[in-house]
């Protein structure tokens, strides 16, 4: 179990690796502003609970659920029929149509004063929704799985390895946390600075990907149509 134990906690750090480049600006801008901790304490949650969630229903065997998808997902990725380039356009086009929208709301103020606290549900749900966006860059969570599974072990056991993992996995968001709480001055004016940077270049940034993705799926749904797909593709 020592041995596990161990693997799990390497995994983990290397895991981490995959959340903190997405993760770490929001903590800092939560950290930055008037209710620290409990805004903090709820994104760190998000993270964790969704990401443990993953790691049960893996456990339970979504993995064979994954595999019997994968087919349909290659098919659809290399050979698509009209219908889905007809509902790839669509999408596109309300990808765009939303980021055109967010570009002509009002202007947040930078001022940190005037700025509203992260409500916990909001600092919950952004933690979740940026879990579920890095899921991509979770395949170390697949071998963390695979090695408790080979542990042959309870299930209670098994979700200890689990919630362990998972702990490891926020480590890093918790250590910023902790440095927030131990050292105020010292930190408040790093974390204040980073949260007035991502009020002032959040929303272009975040439009700016809205709208490339809604260009980048129109161009390669009408790509397919002239025989040129923009995306790359695996010759079946």
């Amino acid at each position: 179990m020592i041995g596990l134990t161990l693997i799990l906690f390497g995994i983990a750090l290397v895991d981490s690796t995959s959340m903190i480049p997405i993760g770490l600006f929001p903590l800092a801008a939560i950290l930055g502003g008037r209710r620290p901790v409990l805004g903090a304490l709820s994104f760190i949650s998000g993270i964790f609970l969704v990401y443990t969630l993953s790691g049960v229903l893996l456990l339970l065997g979504l993995d064979l659920v994954f595999e019997m998808i994968g087919p349909s997902i290659s098919r659809w990725w290399n050979q698509p029929n009209i219908a889905e380039l007809g509902l790839q356009i669509v999408v596109g086009t309300l990808l765009l149509v939303y980021g055109w929208r967010q570009s002509r709301l009002p202007e947040i103020s930078a001022s940190s004063d005037s700025a509203e606290p992260v409500s916990p549900v909001r600092a919950f749900t952004l933690g979740a929704s940026l879990t579920v966006i890095g899921i991509y860059g979770a395949v170390p969570y697949f071998g963390a799985i695979e090695q408790i599974l080979k542990a042959d072990l309870s299930f209670m056991a098994s979700m200890g390895a689990l919630i362990f993992y998972n702990i490891v996995f926020v480590l890093p968001f918790f250590v910023l946390f902790l440095l927030r709480i131990l050292k105020p001055n010292q930190s408040k004016s790093i974390f204040g600075a980073i949260s007035l940077l991502i009020k002032r270049w959040g929303k272009p940034a975040i439009v700016s990907c809205f709208i490339i993705l809604g260009i980048l799926l129109i161009a390669d749904s009408i790509g397919w149509f002239l025989g040129y797909p923009l995306l790359p593709v695996n010759q079946l």
